[in-house]
């Protein structure tokens, strides 16, 4: 008898502990869903944020369109550049792009395909900016309605249209970099200036479409 009562408390004390295994792993499971959620939510604020600090709306909406949605043609003196669709649509936005990809453009001026792009949409600035924040600027767009429009092709004269003399380019004047903060000023100082070299000169130079290798550089190519 004692050894079947025996039996029976080692049963039923493993299905106990069976038991809280799994109410204790659902609960983590739900609280780490929190705080992913939280996470996520911060994130997309965040990408919210700078995107109204770099006025992305600015150059990817064409005038009386749909906000990010692209098409504005930005005159430059060496013809017109196209803004691209940040919407989420998977086929003319950034729907299949992933934060690599997305990093890519912002940081080596790169496209999800490989292309070169041209610095009027100004790389030579975006590099600046810290992975960090271009992930959340991802994660903003991706949360942007998808809006079907297809991107238009730049209307660049010859020779500036040719992605030849674009690499010859990239290969005298840019290099992917971060940003520098200054060590005598302060934390706020340096934030405003990280804001300001990555994201609002940038936009400003590409809304006048002066958008040049840097401003006191000579080039042969534009910004785009």
């Amino acid at each position: 008898m004692m050894r079947v009562l025996l039996i029976l408390s080692v049963i039923v004390a493993a299905g106990a502990g069976t038991l809280f295994a799994q109410t204790h792993s659902s609960e983590v499971e739900s609280l780490s869903a929190i705080i992913g959620a939280a996470d996520a939510g911060e994130q997309i604020s965040r990408g919210k944020y700078l995107a109204l600090v770099g006025n992305c709306a600015g150059c990817h909406t064409a005038r009386g369109g749909i906000a990010f949605a692209g098409g504005r043609a930005i005159e430059t003196p060496f013809g017109s550049v196209a803004s691209s669709n940040l919407t989420s649509d998977a086929k003319t936005g950034l729907g299949n792009w992933t934060p690599d990809d997305f990093w890519r453009a912002m940081h080596f001026g790169k496209s999800k395909s490989g292309r070169l792009l041209y610095p009027a949409f100004p790389y030579p600035n975006y590099t600046k900016v810290a992975r960090a924040d271009s992930d959340a600027l991802f994660a903003y767009f991706k949360t942007l309605p998808p809006i079907v429009q297809a991107n238009r092709e730049h209307a660049l004269r010859f020779p500036y249209n040719n992605q030849f003399l674009l690499a010859i380019w990239r290969a005298l004047y840019f290099r992917p970099g971060v940003f520098q903060p200054e060590a005598k000023q302060s934390a706020e100082w340096n934030r405003g200036a990280y804001l300001v070299q990555g994201l609002v000169t940038a936009t400003l130079a590409m809304l006048a479409g002066t958008s040049w290798v840097a401003s006191t550089r000579k080039t042969i190519l534009p910004e785009a």
